[in-house]
């Protein structure tokens, strides 16, 4: 690169030297006629003048310009060189954020099957215990009511018992003793609960 800097500049600076030279011969020879040969002194003169100001130029001109070119290049290197930094970062941060939206769905997911197997338990556990204490109140209300029965029963033969002795009473005209109302009670009731049953 260099190389060819340097090259062009030297091409340059011939073809100019050139062209000055040719132009000073020409002023020359509108003043004082067509020169038999270019004036060599003139020439020289002019080169030297050239070089002067190519050295000035040089010196205070193409240094800090190349040095501001670098600069420059260098600027521009560094920005690339940013800039793939920071798109390989985010390429790197969509990566990730990928990878997190992967698992914040599995994870979801998974509460979600969680919470459905929770539910689902939790209805047939409450289902389970519906049952039991539906099954409890049944028979709770089938020994109630066999209790109700059972007194039921009781409350009615005695009362036949009764019955039957003030009957019996009323028909034979006397007061019963004791062992005629055992026996006729065994007999009512006997009777009275094959009938009941």
């Amino acid at each position: 690169m260099i190389r060819k800097r340097w090259l062009a500049l030297t091409v340059l600076l011939l073809s100019m030297l050139f062209v000055l030279g040719l132009a000073t011969s020409c002023f020359a020879a509108e003043s004082e006629g067509v020169p038999p040969f270019p004036d060599i002194y003139k020439i020289g003169w002019t080169a030297v003048n050239f070089f002067v100001l190519f050295a000035i130029l040089y010196k205070f001109g193409y240094t800090p310009i190349v040095n501001m070119l670098e600069q420059r290049t260098n600027t521009i290197e560094s920005s690339l060189k940013h800039a793939e930094d920071l798109r390989a970062e985010v390429e790197q941060m969509r990566k990730e954020a990928q990878t997190n939206l992967a698992e914040a769905r599995r994870e979801a997911q998974e509460i979600v099957a969680r919470a459905t197997k929770v539910a689902e338990e939790a209805k047939n556990d409450i289902i389970a215990k519906a049952q039991q204490d539906a099954r409890a109140e049944k028979d709770k209300a089938l020994a109630e009511i066999k209790a109700e029965k059972e007194q039921a029963l009781t409350e009615l033969r005695d009362t036949a018992a009764t019955l039957a002795i003030m009957a019996a009473e009323k028909v034979l005209g006397r007061a019963l003793t004791e062992e005629d109302h055992k026996g006729m009670v065994k007999e009512f009731v006997k009777e009275a609960g094959d009938l009941l049953c």
